[in-house]
């Protein structure tokens, strides 16, 4: 009852994905996605050389390894290998030839606004090559970094998904279609 019923991209993804895989089912601890190199608290105009890598239990079949999009609100981001990522929807996102991997490098210049802060938010996406959702599992990662001349709340961004009335209704249908098939079996 609960497959899903989503087309994987593999050339990249814009705003659908703003608040996760979707298409590839819930978040899941099986992958873990991270950006390395964030700074605790970044400078004016500074550049910093970040990664963005997905560690995962799931196992690729072929060439096509996984995904991601990136949602940064601040300073300007310069992937190391263009044909890897695509911007879309403001947002970056892998490319066909992107999905081989898991993990891709990028710069990103701080703003010349210290006094702000910046949020960073990403969903990776781990793949195992069939060709479709199934046995694919993501999950995402946010921070909001200070700058320097910053003085104010930090509010950190909220990537994890919660369940909606719609999981738990799919949920509960298919542990009653269950009690009803072994009610009729039992009989």
């Amino acid at each position: 009852f609960g497959l899903s019923m989503g087309q994987s991209i593999p050339s990249g993804i814009g705003e659908s994905a703003n608040n996760g895989c979707l298409c590839h089912g819930s978040a899941s601890n099986a992958t873990e996605t991270t950006v390395t190199g964030i700074p605790e608290i970044y400078e004016s105009n500074q550049t910093y050389n970040l990664t963005i890598l997905i560690q995962s239990s799931v196992e690729q079949s072929n060439a096509s390894q996984g995904g991601f999009r990136l949602l940064v609100n601040t300073g300007f981001i310069a992937f190391e290998n263009q044909n890897h990522a695509q911007q879309i929807d403001n947002g970056w996102t892998h490319t066909s030839e992107g999905n081989a991997q898991r993990t891709w490098n990028f710069t990103w210049t701080a703003p010349s606004d210290n006094t702000s802060s910046t949020e960073f938010i990403v969903y990776g996406n781990a793949v195992n090559g069939n060709q479709n959702s199934m046995g694919d599992h993501w999950d995402g990662f946010g921070i909001t970094v200070p700058g320097s001349a910053f003085d104010g709340n930090l509010e950190q961004p909220t990537v994890e998904q919660p369940y909606e009335l719609i999981d738990f209704s799919i949920i509960i249908g298919g542990l009653i279609a269950i009690l009803v098939f072994f009610y009729v079996v039992m009989k």
